[in-house]
């Protein structure tokens, strides 16, 4: 065993050690020597190391590779956007004034609904005025006076109307 000690400051020597003496400049050395060999990774330690740098290297390639395609998809979205979006605003237009067509519709179809079920009201009450001979008789001895049928007209839903309603 070898007992190290610079000029400034001398090391106990033990029993058996020859003292060797250094300059600082000499120990510092043999110190950062040791040092750095205190940090040197293990073999199986740099292996783990490598793979982990070339791990992240594919991982860094697979990014790029990524967003150049997202570049491209992008563009291509948007060429896409560029056209389609007014298509789709003009058929969102034309299918707008089919259902405003359709409402009108509707709204004609009730009216029609309803002058059909006031005629059929009134064709029932002129049925019942203008019952057999027999009825009149006997229902006028029984019951008083026979029903008369209603004078007002009924007002006829107008194709006509409905039609220039239709201009949207």
């Amino acid at each position: 065993p070898v007992t190290m000690a610079t000029t400034e400051k001398t090391a106990e020597k033990q029993p058996g050690e020859e003292t060797v003496v250094l300059s600082s400049e000499e120990a510092l050395k043999i110190a950062a020597e040791g040092y750095a060999k205190s940090l040197q990774l293990s073999p199986a330690a740099r292996k783990q190391v490598e793979a982990a740098e070339a791990a992240t290297e594919k991982a860094l390639e697979r990014i790029q590779i990524i967003e150049q395609n997202i570049n491209a998809v992008g563009s291509e979205v948007d060429g896409i956007a560029a056209e389609l979006v007014p298509q789709l605003q003009r058929h969102t237009e034309q299918l707008n004034n089919v259902f405003a067509l359709i409402d009108k519709m509707h709204d004609h179809i009730q009216n029609v609904k309803g002058s059909v079920e006031q005629m059929e009201g009134r064709l029932e009450a002129a049925q019942a005025a203008n019952a057999s001979g027999l009825s009149k008789t006997f229902s006028s001895l029984i019951s008083g006076p026979p029903p008369k049928a209603p004078t007002e007209p009924v007002h006829i839903v107008s194709v006509e109307e409905f039609f220039s309603s239709l201009k949207v």
